[in-house]
């Protein structure tokens, strides 16, 4: 005879439910294996097949660089998979190159790697003792040696210049200061050291600057006196500039 029923407390009354999970579906556990045997398959067959042996590197965006240059620092990738490339290390050996702003490596399918340069482009015109001219970038880099200095980048007399020289620097920010009227008018200029920048004109003027700062004002002081006519102008301190 049963009892009454009884929810709560334990007993054969209870009534128990289960509820049962569903089994994976074989048919999706099939389809992984074979995606990644697929993909295993794959692999092995990039890094021991000669299809996807480096074949040859790729080298674009070169002037001042000799493309052969470029790509021979990449030779260690010769011969070995495309995928097994030391990509950073390429990058880091091309990047090391006094010519090269930025440097892209990519793997060039299926047999090459691909080196994309950019070239620092000249900013100024440093001459030398060897009657050369060293080409400096807006970074105070030193990356080329020319035997003329292009007329369209201002010519520079500087000791020592680099991006760590301060007379570099100083006038590095000078030139970038100018506006646009001085700036055209300018022949070369001499900085024996960072409080010495000198602007000599087209015309046989000269223009003192000092250092790089307060660049705004002396701009507005050196442009007014220019055109007042007078020869020689000092304006490295803006707020008593003298003339002559």
């Amino acid at each position: 005879m049963r009892g009454p029923d009884n929810e709560n407390g334990p007993g054969p009354w209870r009534l128990v439910h289960v509820v049962r999970g569903r089994l994976p579906n074989r048919r999706l556990r099939w389809i992984a294996a074979g995606t990644l045997a697929f993909a295993l398959a794959a692999f092995v067959i990039v890094w021991t097949t000669p299809l996807f042996e480096v074949k040859r590197i790729e080298v674009s965006g070169t002037a001042v660089l000799d493309p052969e240059e470029v790509a021979a620092l990449g030779a260690s990738a010769m011969g070995r998979s495309v995928l097994g490339a030391d990509i950073e290390g390429i990058a880091e050996a091309v990047a090391a190159l006094a010519p090269v702003k930025s440097v892209e490596v990519t793997r060039s399918w299926p047999n090459a790697v691909s080196v994309a340069v950019t070239e620092r482009e000249p900013f100024i015109a440093v001459p030398s003792a060897d009657e050369t001219f060293l080409m400096v970038d807006s970074e105070g880099v030193v990356f080329d040696r020319s035997d003329s200095a292009p007329g369209s980048i201002w010519r520079v007399e500087l000791d020592d210049p680099g991006p760590d020289d301060l007379a570099t620097i100083e006038t590095l920010t000078v030139l970038r200061a100018l506006p646009a009227g001085i700036a055209d008018e300018v022949e070369h200029v001499e900085s024996p050291s960072p409080a010495g920048v000198t602007l000599y004109l087209e015309d046989g003027r000269t223009l003192k600057w000092g250092d790089g700062s307060e660049s705004e004002q002396k701009a507005e002081v050196a442009d007014r006196l220019l055109a007042s006519g007078y020869e020689h102008v000092d304006v490295s301190a803006p707020d008593a500039p003298t003339v002559s």
